[in-house]
């Protein structure tokens, strides 16, 4: 009870902060309501037994941002409230809070960066995104970049960091501490190298399913650094290594490192990797945009990945094609897993107030330890429709399959789905988008 007032106080403190900008012009006010429905004929996502239901959702929403001055800053939050007309679950209520602000106290030389993070996400990964499923989540960081010019061409930076994850389920609540430093050299005009060193502490702050205090991790890497930019590429990376200790002593050491490649392959289509690789903790993952694949625990993992999207906008098509690589080692629970996904993405504009979108996403993961196979396939179409500069609605159709070699989590299920908003945002159905 105290982390859910706790929560929502914070919530209070930096909307009033944010809010108490609004006597400069650069603050910009998005206030949002709507409504929707969606149908489902398998509204629990079982095998046997499926229950159609009809749920009815109520959104508000805002959204605040300020990106002139030395305090710039972009917070949105909303508040969905589900009701399941058919009583397959009680009525739900999700609250999301995304915020970040960066204020540059000396100019090019010290500037504080703050972002936070109310959500929901699945407790255990690989089961479907049903109510039951959900947590409420929070993932806060404060932190601040440091600047010391050493001369035309090189400079040193310290980055002293806190982070803090709340779970509302999982034991695995934690603070973490942080200090990173970085040399750059401006080798070429347009290229740069480096070094970097960062130590990073994590304090668990609760106790496992046993009633024992989960072990302090602590992180330290080293890494040469290199970016640089061509007419129509742009590139980052880093080769290094990772050394990991436990509080009881165990210690190991492992490469580290990442490529960022984009490329322009013309004037309306681009082409981007990332290939990465490092031993972190779970938390970390979890809030960054792979962090779906990732069971929460108190473990350190082994993150590798490569991510490749192509991207076109044409005058009469989007498209987006994206292909993913996603292996986790874990090093102490059975949960190693490889997952591959694939997903097509067109958006057609059929008119100056219509567009259209179809979409495909597949999903491939195996669970090494138990030798288990999940499949899950997506395939469906929206029409979006601007009733004018503020009134929008959309209509979705949705069909998803989960073919599972453990078999109580084999499912199908087909949604229609219409919403209609006046001002921000969309209308969300956390157990429906993202996942499965």
């Amino acid at each position: 009870m105290f982390l859910h007032q706790r929560d929502y106080l914070h919530f209070l403190a930096v909307a009033g902060i944010l809010f108490s900008g609004n006597v400069y012009s650069g603050v910009k006010i998005a206030p949002g309501v709507g409504v929707a429905a969606e149908y489902t004929d398998n509204a629990a996502l079982t095998k046997d037994d499926q229950v159609n239901d009809t749920i009815t959702v109520g959104y508000v929403g805002a959204r605040v941002s300020d990106s002139e001055g030395a305090l710039k800053y972009d917070a949105t939050t909303t508040y969905n409230n589900q009701h399941y007309t058919q009583d397959t679950f009680s009525d739900q209520h999700y609250f999301y809070l995304g915020a970040r602000a960066d204020w540059e106290m000396i100019k090019e030389r010290f500037n504080w960066f703050l972002t936070d993070s109310f959500s929901q996400v699945p407790i255990i990964t690989t089961s479907s995104n049903t109510p039951d499923n959900l947590q409420d989540s929070n993932a806060f960081t404060l932190g601040a970049n440091i600047n010391f010019p050493l001369s035309a061409r090189q400079s040193f930076v310290l980055v002293p960091m806190f982070n803090q994850y709340y779970y509302e389920v999982l034991t695995t609540d934690n603070k973490q501490y942080s200090l990173a430093a970085s040399w750059d050299y401006q080798m070429f005009r347009l290229t740069s190298v480096g070094l970097s060193l960062s130590a990073r502490k994590i304090n668990y702050t609760e106790k496992d399913f046993l009633g024992r205090s989960i072990e302090d991790t602590t992180f330290t890497s080293l890494g040469f650094t290199f970016n640089g930019h061509r007419q129509r590429s742009d590139f980052a990376g880093s080769i290094g290594a990772t050394n990991v200790e436990r509080e009881n002593g165990d210690e190991t050491t492992g490469f580290s490192g990442f490529l960022d490649w984009g490329v322009d392959l013309s004037s309306r289509s681009k082409f981007k990797t990332l290939l990465s690789s490092d031993l972190t903790d779970t938390s970390s993952v979890a809030s960054s945009i792979e962090g779906g694949d990732v069971q929460i625990t108190a473990d350190v993992i082994r993150n590798s990945i490569v991510d490749l999207a192509y991207i076109r906008d044409d005058e009469s098509l989007n498209t987006r094609i994206t292909a993913r690589y996603h292996d986790l080692e874990y090093s102490d629970s059975p949960l190693d897993r490889v997952i591959r996904n694939f997903g097509l993405l067109f958006n057609y504009p059929v008119t100056q107030l219509l567009s259209s979108g179809i979409y495909v996403n597949y999903n491939r993961e195996e669970l090494i330890d138990t030798d288990r196979l999940d499949e899950r396939f997506i395939v469906g179409g929206e029409l979006r429709y601007n009733f004018s500069r503020k009134i929008h609605g959309l209509f979705d159709l949705k069909y998803r399959k989960k073919e599972s070699t453990f078999d109580p989590e084999n499912y199908d299920e087909f949604t229609v789905f219409v919403s209609l908003v006046y001002g921000f945002g969309e209308v969300l159905r956390p157990t429906r988008v993202g996942g499965f």
